[in-house]
């Protein structure tokens, strides 16, 4: 949270604003307002001249409320966050009530994210797409296969794999390579370069 105050300061210009001393809670409002703005009420509200007169409101009612203030040796800014939480849920609220239904039923905007065809259609695709994979997989050199289940599908680092196989890791990346090459070359020959 920016703030030019430490805690020894903030607790000093609390107790001389909760007897009165409106320099003190002047320079509160000089260190919180723009954190208060830019983190708390702005992200809520949405609009700059609501967005002021929520600040304004905060602070208002902090001057006012500050005499029951009680230091617990944690910023101040604290209290004015949730001063200035429930003076934009107020505003929110009270703006939500008042505005005309047309508006409401303008504003909304259904969610197209859940479109079960196209779920459907992504899992015929992969399901599809595993078979091609398990038949290519059956069709190539045994070593070639071996190689890629080990690195692709077991999800085996380079050295378990070369270790598993018998061979050096940089023989391994050598066959590994050949595998990838030998699968994808069969697999155009079988199914085409778009598929």
């Amino acid at each position: 949270m920016p703030n030019e105050l430490d805690l020894k300061e903030e607790e000093q210009l609390v107790a001389r604003a909760k007897r009165g001393d409106s320099e003190a809670f002047a320079m509160i409002y000089d260190a919180f307002k723009t954190p208060l703005y830019r983190t708390v009420i702005y992200p809520r509200v949405r609009e700059e001249a609501l967005a002021q007169d929520v600040l304004q409101d905060t602070f208002m009612l902090a001057l006012e409320k500050i005499s029951d203030f009680e230091w617990t040796n944690r910023s101040v800014f604290f209290w004015l966050r949730m001063i200035a939480i429930n003076k934009s849920r107020e505003l929110m609220s009270t703006a939500a009530r008042h505005r005309p239904v047309d508006n409401v039923t303008l504003d909304f905007f259904p969610d197209n994210s859940y479109q079960p065809e196209k779920a459907a259609l992504a899992s015929d695709y992969a399901k599809e797409l595993a078979g091609r994979i398990k038949d290519i997989l059956n069709d190539i050199n045994e070593r070639y296969r071996e190689a890629i289940k080990l690195r692709l599908v077991e999800k085996k680092s380079r050295e378990e794999s070369a270790k598993s196989i018998g061979v050096s890791v940089e023989t391994f990346d050598v066959v590994f390579f050949r595998a990838c090459k030998s699968f994808r070359k069969a697999y155009i020959e079988k199914y085409g370069e778009e598929a």
